[in-house]
């Protein structure tokens, strides 16, 4: 591959095609995570004293200085980028070496590398060496399939790995498949991945559609309900996409939509045989049948409860009577007193007024008369 030769700074008297700069690969695919290796060697022109040795690394591969793009390497430590600081290992020996090693590289490293030379006469080669670093991911043909269908899963990378091993999971269990697609023949729910060398991917959750399956009423199924009570059935299912519910009682229509089905007060007529059906957009599944039985209110009882309610009726009547008949005897006693202690006052009056006039009427005089004339 043509390599660019790009003089920056030179003395007058080097001659510049006698730089000599060599990448092993100039296009390299690492995974997430690895370690990548540079190899690298030069050779200057005769008669260059190399003060610094450095490897910058951006995205515009023609560029040639350092100063706009990030410092991977540099014979000062001090002046690399925190990013690449305790990563990076460098080979060279201001001499004819210049190979470096990155380590624990992410996405983020991916871009052009180049490698530059300053001293009496100072180059940088390019357009350098491009670095991809991937990551693994599983990728199907469709994104959802229906239960027993086939589907094909497809291990994915961003670049050109060759030679590089992969391995398949399923539930974390190895498959004894080794290329990059997984063919399914009944699909059905369970995770997938994929591994090339170190790296695996995400884990990838097959979307398997089917029609609703263990539909079941749980609840107040297949008991004895009193009459006047309420009473709740719950209806649930497993299905993908979710299920719509609705209740049918045996022999005769429907009676209710929605996972739960709610008798405010039960009655004799609500008696019977109860099923819900389970709907999606593969079919509808219909669950095994519950009786619903009815204890009717026995009359002994009702007349039972109806004696009780009148005698309490009665006994609080009969208070009430009693104490109304109290309070309106002691009120006339209290005013029949009233009245004979006002008569007694009018009679003490009357009484004084009679007497004396007695003693005024009786004349002492004529009586002495009649026993002067009887002597």
């Amino acid at each position: 591959m043509f390599l660019l030769m790009f003089l920056v700074a030179s003395s007058c008297a080097v001659d510049v095609s006698r730089w000599k700069v060599n990448y092993q690969a100039t296009q390299m695919c690492i995974l997430e995570g690895s370690t990548v290796g540079i190899v690298c060697s030069y050779t200057p022109p005769p008669g260059v004293v190399i003060r610094n040795e450095m490897w910058f690394y951006g995205p515009d591969k023609e560029e040639t200085g350092h100063n706009n793009e990030t410092l991977v390497y540099h014979t000062e430590d001090e002046k690399v980028s925190a990013m690449y600081r305790n990563r990076v290992e460098f080979s060279g020996n201001k001499n004819t070496v210049c190979s470096v090693k990155i380590s624990n590289v992410s996405r983020e490293d991916s871009g052009y590398y180049k490698f530059r030379i300053e001293g009496t006469s100072s180059w940088t080669e390019v357009p350098g060496v491009h670095i991809t670093v991937t990551g693994v991911t599983v990728e199907a043909t469709a994104e959802k399939v229906k239960e027993n269908e086939s589907v094909t899963l497809t291990c994915k990378i961003n670049c050109n790995l060759p030679g590089s091993q992969m391995s398949w999971y399923r539930n974390g269990q190895q498959l004894q498949k080794t290329s990059g697609k997984l063919k399914i023949e009944r699909a059905s729910d369970a995770s997938y991945s994929c591994r090339v060398e170190h790296l695996a991917s995400p884990e990838f959750l097959l979307n398997v559609e089917y029609t609703p399956r263990d539909v079941v009423i749980t609840g107040q199924a297949n008991m004895s309900i009193e009459e006047g009570t309420s009473v709740t059935l719950n209806c649930t299912a497993l299905a993908n996409p979710p299920s719509s519910y609705s209740w049918v009682k045996e022999n005769s229509s429907h009676v209710g939509s929605g996972e739960q089905l709610h008798i405010s007060s039960v009655n004799t007529s609500h008696a019977g045989s109860y099923y819900c059906e389970a709907t999606n957009i593969h079919g509808t599944t219909k669950s095994a049948a519950v009786n619903l039985t009815v204890n009717v209110k026995h009359i002994a009882d009702m007349s039972l409860h109806y004696v009780l309610y009148v005698s309490l009726i009665i006994i609080v009547l009969s208070g009430f009577t009693l104490a109304l008949f109290i309070f309106s005897r002691k009120r006339a006693k209290k005013t029949n007193q009233q009245i004979r202690a006002s008569k007694m006052d009018e009679g003490m009056d009357s009484c004084e007024d009679h007497t004396y006039a007695s003693l005024d009427r009786i004349e002492v005089s004529s009586d002495y008369e009649t026993i002067l004339q009887k002597q």
